[in-house]
């Protein structure tokens, strides 16, 4: 006899993609618009607290994954057509990726320039921070999450209020 899928999320998988959410929301936005205009020797003391989020994230991530394996999920939303049912998966499967990519990029990154040094002050932080590939990396990658994120968050919109499925709440506390 086979139990049928649940039509909510685990609280752990809510509280999960909540945190990275959050997280993921306040390191794309802050690099991309308060860091990335900042000269770079203004935005050291923003750098430390940039990496320690992108580990957590990352740390938040894995767990995500793992728990994938020990708690039931609801079965996929249906937005109505198959091209917009394979577009959600590949969102899905983008964002995690695309996190996995920032933070290769970045510990790249920050190996290149020598970020520890940078924060300890042994190390001046170089002038420019282009002259390294991880960095342009780091930004195309940041550019594609906002997009990414933007794309989610568009089709979380489009089930709650234009499907009326009420989709939000699959990802919410409750019975």
């Amino acid at each position: 006899m086979s139990e049928s899928a649940p039509k909510r999320y685990h609280p752990v998988h809510v509280i999960l993609h909540w945190l990275i959410a959050i997280f993921v929301i306040f390191i794309v936005l802050s690099g991309t618009f308060v860091m990335s205009p900042m000269q770079n020797s203004a935005e050291v003391p923003l750098l430390g607290l940039h990496s320690l989020f992108g580990k957590v994230i990352g740390l938040l991530i894995i767990v995500r994954l793992i728990t994938r394996f020990f708690f039931k999920r609801p079965k996929p939303a249906d937005a109505g057509h198959p091209l917009l049912n394979y577009l959600s998966s590949a969102v899905h499967l983008l964002l995690y990726i695309g996190v996995f990519a920032m933070m290769f990029s970045g510990g790249a990154l920050s190996m290149a320039y020598n970020l520890d040094g940078v924060l300890k002050g042994s190390v001046a932080i170089p002038e420019d921070l282009f002259i390294f590939q991880p960095r342009f990396i780091h930004g195309i990658l940041g550019n594609s999450m906002l997009a990414l994120i933007l794309l989610h968050f568009g089709a979380a919109m489009y089930h709650q209020f234009i499907k009326k499925d009420n989709l939000l709440s699959r990802m919410w506390f409750g019975k």
